[in-house]
């Protein structure tokens, strides 16, 4: 894609944007130009499309509401029309600096520098591989917010897709513990003497039944008699109700158990349904030699390279080592390359693999690893424990290699290692002169 073409495809996208029934055009030299009444012609990206803004019910929004604001977006609208046509890895990596603390480039909320960046990244952001996404963090986040809020985002195509963190509800809380056998017994007691409390009330009906059994007359001391055997009876029938109520507490506590085992079995189960543990074994990473190096024709931050990892022919790979490490030392230099990697375009460019590095934690020294001498050009790396056969392509959707970076680190010593186990060859470990850093 050429520059003017970039330009006018942004120019275009703000007009859809703001709803403006203007339409940007391309002049005889390639810029942008808009015709703004009679005989009034407008050119440049900047001047086209603040043009533009200015025709919507959101200018203040777009263009800023305060002169300070309005100065930010002028100087980013400048910025864009001069560094971003075209587009080269270094500007990309100052707009990812700059949102690394910020939601959008100007205020609160996006402006018409937010529209018009994103279009002319647009491209490259789609396009980045795995490898380079997490070097670009804060800028797909942005890129990825815009095209989601931005009225005419799907204009562009294709989307960019991230696979964002998912939630995973937290097991269930664990059941209450149930209360100790020993409490039955004080509920036991109390219903004894509930039991007896009937029996407590009817002694004094029992001793004026006896007063009364003094008198003359027999049959009301007949008829109170019968109450007073109920006070034994009672407290004989307590004890024989406290097994009972245990067993039914037993029984419940039991019953609690057998539910608490199914609600255990869900932190058991662990991770994604279904998902494949990933390990080291599924790269296919081999030992090659660079046949030949060039500058990437589209990118000033990647190499173009061909490397022979015994295969028939070389392979074509591209690393973004041009920051890093001088042209003349890439030439003949052995390395290791990730083999099975699904092949990807980077800055309309095919890469067959990737270049294994160390890297520091902040990323400011970056380097191949250092193979041992005499190790054959084709050779797999192996790490002990880990024998399987490597996946014949590694698939993007399942993050395989997100999953492994966090493991692959140098150690105090610079010796790769993948949980601790360094990277083996034949002729003994890989190497490389950074300590406690990261492979990738």
């Amino acid at each position: 894609m050429s520059s003017e073409s970039a330009a006018l495809i942004a120019a275009r996208f703000v007009a859809s944007c703001v709803g403006s029934s203007e339409q940007p055009s391309a002049s005889t030299s390639g810029q942008v130009q808009i015709a703004s009444g009679k005989d009034v012609v407008l050119s440049g990206l900047a001047t086209v499309c603040t043009h533009l803004a200015r025709q919507c019910a959101r200018q203040n929004d777009l263009l800023g509401a305060s002169p300070e604001l309005q100065a930010q977006v002028a100087e980013w609208l400048a910025w864009a029309s001069s560094e971003l046509t075209p587009l080269m890895d270094d500007k990309l990596v100052k707009l990812n600096d700059h949102l690394s603390s910020r939601t959008f480039l100007v205020g609160g909320s996006a402006t018409l520098a937010d529209l018009v960046i994103y279009a002319l990244v647009h491209p490259a952001a789609v396009g980045f591989p795995a490898a380079q996404k997490l070097h670009f963090c804060s800028l797909l986040r942005w890129v990825d917010l815009i095209q989601n809020t931005a009225a005419s985002a799907a204009a562009l195509q294709p989307r960019l897709v991230l696979d964002k963190p998912r939630y995973v509800a937290p097991p269930p809380p664990a059941p209450p513990a149930p209360k100790a056998a020993p409490a039955a017994a004080p509920a036991a007691a109390q219903g004894a003497a509930a039991a007896a409390e009937p029996a407590k009330g009817a002694a004094p009906k029992d001793k004026t039944a006896k007063a009364a059994a003094a008198a003359p007359s027999p049959a009301p001391a007949a008829a109170a008699d019968g109450p007073a055997p109920a006070a034994p009876a009672a407290a004989k029938a307590a004890p024989a109700a406290a097994p009972p109520a245990a067993d039914k507490k037993a029984a419940k506590k039991e019953g609690k158990k057998e539910a608490a085992a199914p609600a255990a079995a869900p932190p058991a189960a662990g991770g994604k349904a279904g998902e494949e543990e990933a390990t080291i074994d599924m790269l296919d990473c081999r030992v090659g030699r660079i046949v030949k190096v060039d500058k990437h024709p589209n990118a000033d931050a990647l190499y173009l390279e061909e490397i022979d990892v015994g295969e028939e022919k070389p392979r074509q790979v591209i690393s973004g080592l041009r920051n890093f490490v001088p042209l003349e030392q890439m030439q003949d230099r052995v390395v290791v390359v990730v083999c099975n990697l699904k092949p990807a375009k980077m800055r309309e460019v095919m890469s067959y693999g990737m270049v294994l590095c160390a890297s520091d934690e902040a990323h400011s020294k970056v380097e191949p690893v250092l193979v041992p001498e005499g190790v054959p050009v084709g050779e797999r790396i192996t790490v002990e424990g880990f024998g399987a056969a490597p996946l014949e392509e590694i698939n993007p959707k399942k993050k395989i290699l997100e999953r492994l970076f966090p493991d692959m680190k140098t150690n105090e010593a610079g010796t790769p290692v993948f949980k601790g186990k360094p990277f083996m060859t034949s002729k003994g470990p890989l190497s490389s002169s950074v300590p406690n850093g990261w492979v990738k």
